[in-house]
């Protein structure tokens, strides 16, 4: 049995930065901070957290006036900052935040296509806190937000009934490449209007109905290396948190490649059964999944070939 781990796995740099923040924080406040939201997804480095003396909340009148907090990594809309304010939580003060400047790249790209005149639209998961950010950069809740390929007709319609004169397409950082670049084709086909890709400079923004590629390289690195691997395996293991969106999709990646796969949080969850008559067996995780975790699991496999 041979096993084939990807070469980019686990933690990607904006995960490892806000961990470190939170760290950090609690341990200057002798072990007392709050996090609004999930720092990141996944359920043990949460835990790990929480052993440390951080306290999650998902309400921000949970936090008391006053107490040092720490933003998460997926990133905040303004009316965040606004609330946290009026309990005289403030930046450079008690204040800290883990956004991940990819996200951060994300909001600057679609606040300055808003103020160039675009409607601009995203290819997102609608509860996901990243996109809620992001639309609250732009329209708030009416901001339009595509979750598959197969809503461009939506989106087709949108445009349509609005008469907008320019539209802008940018995706949350960690969707799925291949579905992205579908949604596009899907958007092109259906409309009389071409999308063309703008450069994430935005150097031009005289064309009318453009496209941007906000998906992150840690987020790509990690889909090309699972479809690498994937065409390999027998078999597929993906690692990650239960609300991980990158973690779902390498897991939607390997599957759209007809490969028995397996979408785990731990390795407690593996199987022996899994692997019999198998000779290759491919492990990947998703960026907010520790290096400690990938080990275990590639442990239990390696005990379950013996």
């Amino acid at each position: 049995m041979e096993i084939l781990v990807a070469k980019h796995a686990g933690f990607c740099f904006g995960v490892k930065k806000a961990i470190e923040i939170a760290e950090q924080t609690a341990l200057k406040n002798k072990g007392k901070a709050y996090v609004y939201g999930q720092l990141v997804h996944n359920e043990r480095v949460i835990k790990d957290l929480q052993k440390k003396g951080i306290n999650f909340v998902e309400n921000i009148d949970e936090i008391p006036d006053n107490e040092v907090t720490v933003l998460r990594a997926h990133g905040e809309p303004g009316t965040t900052y606004q609330r946290l304010k009026q309990k005289s939580i403030l930046q450079g003060s008690n204040l800290y935040d883990a956004t991940c400047p990819l996200v951060t790249l994300v909001h600057n790209v679609a606040i300055k296509l808003k103020n160039n005149g675009y409607e601009v639209i995203i290819f997102g998961k609608k509860n996901h806190p990243e996109s809620i950010g992001t639309s609250y950069c732009i329209k708030g809740k009416d901001t339009f937000i595509a979750e598959n390929p197969e809503d461009a007709v939506f989106i087709v319609e949108h445009i349509k009934k609005n008469d907008f004169k320019k539209a802008a397409i940018i995706s949350q950082t960690t969707m799925s490449v291949s579905g992205y670049k579908q949604l596009i084709e899907n958007v092109n086909k259906l409309s009389n209007s071409k999308f063309e890709q703008m450069h994430l400079s935005l150097n031009d923004v005289s064309k009318p109905f453009v496209f941007v590629d906000t998906i992150c390289n840690p987020t790509k690195q990690r889909q090309y290396d699972t479809e690498e691997i994937a065409q390999k395996a027998d078999i597929m293991i993906v690692i990650g948190g239960k609300n991980s969106s990158n973690s779902k999709e390498l897991a939607a990646k390997s599957k759209e490649l007809n490969v028995e796969t397996y979408f785990i949080q731990s390795a407690s969850q593996i199987r022996k059964e899994w692997f019999e008559g198998k000779q290759k067996i491919g492990v990947t995780a998703g960026a907010s999944t520790p290096d400690v975790t990938i080990s275990e699991v590639v442990d239990k496999i390696k005990f379950f070939a013996k």
